[in-house]
């Protein structure tokens, strides 16, 4: 490239149009001939925000790279969160929003509650929470009814009450029936049950305000169904065990992965594919944002990236809004 503004500064002082002409024609076709990707290689990682990629250039062998991945963000034994679950689900049976009879029968017609879970219901429990693909549904709805009950400003400014909003209205609210009152939103914000420092409230809500999910497109800090408001009390009960915004990000990616599976194996792919970063070092708070999290971001910004590539895992399981 020196060499061509060299030769053009030289051509520059000549008198001979015509030469001058061919040399800036040569020197366009020079330059342009050299910034052609050679088709038989990736294009490379993309810069900045832009994603620059050819479906041509995608590893043929994606389907193994998901393989992979699969175990990384839904491994078999699921993760050991660093929470401990203390006595905060035994409270909320004592203070009836969790009736024991209630969810002892709903989970007679899927097997029943293992010896483990009933412990965790009704004493309490020194050991760390485990999230895996077996105990996801249950987990979802105690900690549904534990972030929907502890009272906290997040729940109090939250837009579920704010405007012209009914909290009664919502599906974590309208949605729960599990309790001694049916009215779920009888509930709402009711019981001091995590109690937070000043410091634990502050990092709680930063985590809370930045953490979306893929159902919808509102943060946990607008928890307005069980995926929601689960997420808050996990959040709340971690930050009141002094985990760090960080460490609070990385368990929401774990247990958002559990509840959705179909869309965090499609975002670890996504920045494989597009970053090569693998699962480990992403940026999790990043993940939870709106643009990879919520339900429009992640259409945009990964799922239609990887349709457009053909390169689409599929997981014949989800999440749903119920309990």
């Amino acid at each position: 490239m020196k060499k061509i503004i060299q030769a053009l500064k030289k051509i520059a002082k000549s008198s001979d149009f015509l030469l001058i002409s061919f040399a800036v024609f040569f020197a366009i076709l020079m330059i342009a001939g050299a910034i052609i990707l050679p088709k038989d290689k990736p294009v490379s990682k993309n810069k900045g925000n832009s994603v620059s990629l050819n479906s041509e250039n995608i590893n043929k062998d994606y389907e193994a790279m998901a393989d992979e991945l699969f175990a990384e963000v839904l491994p078999e034994k699921g993760f050991i969160i660093p929470i401990k679950w203390g006595d905060v689900i035994l409270k909320t049976v004592e203070l009836g929003v969790i009736d024991l009879d209630k969810f002892t029968a709903l989970y007679q017609s899927r097997g029943g509650l293992t010896e483990e879970q009933m412990d965790i219901l009704t004493k309490q429990v020194d050991d760390y929470i485990v999230v895996n693909n077996e105990n996801s549904n249950f987990l979802v709805n105690i900690f549904w009814a534990l972030g929907l009950a502890n009272k906290n400003p997040i729940l109090a400014e939250s837009p579920m009450i704010t405007g012209n909003n009914s909290v009664f209205n919502f599906a974590s609210t309208g949605g729960w029936t599990l309790g001694k009152d049916e009215k779920g939103g009888n509930y709402y914000n009711k019981y001091e049950i995590i109690k937070l420092t000043p410091e634990q409230q502050e990092i709680a809500q930063f985590v809370a305000d930045g953490s979306y999910r893929p159902c919808c497109g509102n943060s946990t800090s607008f928890p307005d169904c069980n995926h929601g408001a689960a997420l808050l009390g996990i959040i709340e009960l971690g930050a009141s065990q002094g985990l760090s915004r960080e460490e609070l990000f990385d368990v929401a990616v774990k247990f958002n992965s559990f509840w959705f599976p179909q869309n965090y194996l499609e975002i670890a792919l996504y920045f494989k594919i597009t970053e090569n970063i693998d699962w480990e070092n992403t940026n999790k708070e990043k993940i939870m944002s709106f643009d990879f999290s919520s339900a429009s971001g992640w259409q945009k910004n990964v799922h239609s990236v990887l349709s457009n590539l053909g390169v689409l895992p599929k997981i014949e399981s989800g999440g749903s809004c119920g309990a």
